[in-house]
This record gives C-alpha cells, structure tokens and sequence, in this order.
C-alpha cells in the first residue's frame, strides 16, 4: 500500500512503521491502530519517515537480530539472546539482569522473543529511535 501511493520506505523503516503504529506492542496492527494513524491526513507518511542515521540504527538492530537467529525462525530463543543482551551491556546500556531483560521481552510468554518483540523493547528502552 505504501509504495502504491508513492512512498517508498526500507526495510528498517516498515519494522519501525509497525512499531509505531502497533500502540499496544502485540505485534498486531489492529483496525483502530490503523484508523488512528489514517486520521493524521495528508502528514501521515512523515510521521513514519526515519532520519538517516535513525534509518542505520534500524538497520543494524535488524541485522544483528537476524545474526543471531541461527535457526532462521524470525525469533530468537533464551539462549540466542545471551550473546544479544551481552553485547548490549558491553555497550553501556543498563538492562537489568538477564532473567528481567528475558521477562520484560518476552511478552507472550513463549520462551522466544519475536523481531517486533525485540524492536518494540528496544525502543522502549531508548536504543533505537522513534
């Protein structure tokens, strides 16, 4: 749809216009959601627009998920997300324990941590840009 009415947006962009746009973090856009944001007229669009270096910080946090998704399943498991929370405390993030990290992303409580379950946390924790 979006590219249809001329835009055209990268990959990191679309994760983050679902992000955005999934108010509730439940990896669903519902009705309302979209309703919400279709009601912002004409600006709708550049609400979703990313800068550039918001556009590389995207991009990186969706390769570094997709690295460590060994399998391939587009989620990650507990043990996976060890080397992920590692190197996000390493960089001088304050994260909590690893036990509490796991808990607050995981929020459908299936052990795995989907890409809008990380993107979503990420942002609520103000690495990644909205």
């Amino acid at each position: 749809m979006v590219y249809h009415m001329g835009y055209v947006m990268t990959e990191a962009e679309l994760v983050a216009a679902s992000t955005y746009l999934d108010k509730n973090g439940d990896g669903k856009i519902t009705y309302d959601e979209f309703a919400d944001w279709w009601k912002m007229g004409e600006d709708r669009f550049e609400s979703l627009e990313l800068s550039e270096t918001a556009q590389q910080q995207w991009a990186q946090a969706i390769e570094f998920f997709k690295y460590y998704d060994k399998d391939m399943s587009g989620d990650i498991d507990r043990e996976e997300f060890k080397p992920v929370y590692k190197s996000l405390v390493e960089a001088g993030h304050k994260l909590g324990t690893f036990d509490q990290a796991m808990t607050t992303l995981d929020e459908s409580r299936d052990g795995r941590i989907s890409l809008n379950e990380y993107i979503t946390w990420l942002v609520n924790i103000r690495v990644l840009p909205l």
